[in-house]
């Protein structure tokens, strides 16, 4: 007769059998250090496949985003000069700011207000500029754009929405309204050498009043 504590009927024929002993393997470190770093090497390659995707996307994202504006801007470019820039004033952009905005004079923009006929491509500036706006407050739900782009986009450095869109970088600032980039990437892009270039003794803080401010970097606080 066999001994119950030793053995066990089978599933398969229902005969009893003994327990085979559990067999485990130890590895040893040489293998353990391989297979980590087998581990490490993927995740690196998966990292570099997965920034490259991201940058691909970015890339395709930006040229949509312009062709939007520039689609918008030529069917507003249909509107009087006149009507545009009432629409500016109206947003609350300075008239010096709408200037620089379209790359004229402040007192070409005076004269267009008074009905002086613009050319076709500083109407299109206009119209860009607008475009820009309507895309920002319609889309990205920011309530009051001239304010909004006169906010630095990192703290560390004087720039603003309206230096971007200045400098013809309006997919950025509506990358940046869209939350689908931060100011320190787009600087990080436009201007690589931005943290010296902007260094300072100062620094830019909040004030309990909600206003901006500077003060010495190197103050101490509680």
């Amino acid at each position: 007769m066999t001994d119950a504590t030793t053995s066990r009927p089978t599933l398969i024929t229902g005969t009893e059998t003994t327990s085979p002993e559990q067999v485990t393997q130890t590895r040893t470190i040489d293998e353990l250090v391989a297979a980590s770093g087998y581990l490490r090497s993927r995740a690196r390659l998966l990292g570099e496949d997965v920034a490259a995707t991201s940058r691909r996307v970015s890339e395709i994202h930006q040229r949509a985003v312009a062709t939007q504006l520039e689609t918008k801007a030529q069917t507003i470019a249909k509107r009087s000069v006149g009507e545009m820039l009432a629409e500016l004033a109206e947003s609350g952009f300075a008239w010096r700011d709408i200037a620089a905005l379209a790359g004229v004079s402040v007192p070409a923009v005076r004269r267009w207000r008074l009905g002086e006929p613009s050319t076709g491509p500083n109407r299109l500036a206009i119209a860009r500029i607008v475009a820009l706006v309507e895309t920002l407050r319609d889309d990205h739900l920011v309530s009051d754009v001239a304010s909004w782009m006169e906010v630095p986009i990192v703290p560390e450095a004087p720039v603003t929405p309206i230096d971007l869109a200045v400098a013809g970088r309006l997919q950025d600032v509506v990358d940046i309204a869209g939350s689908h980039s931060t100011g320190e990437a787009v600087l990080n892009s436009w201007q690589p050498d931005w943290r010296e270039r902007y260094r300072s003794d100062y620094e830019v803080f909040l004030a309990p009043d909600g206003e901006l401010g500077t003060r010495p970097a190197t103050t101490e606080r509680p």
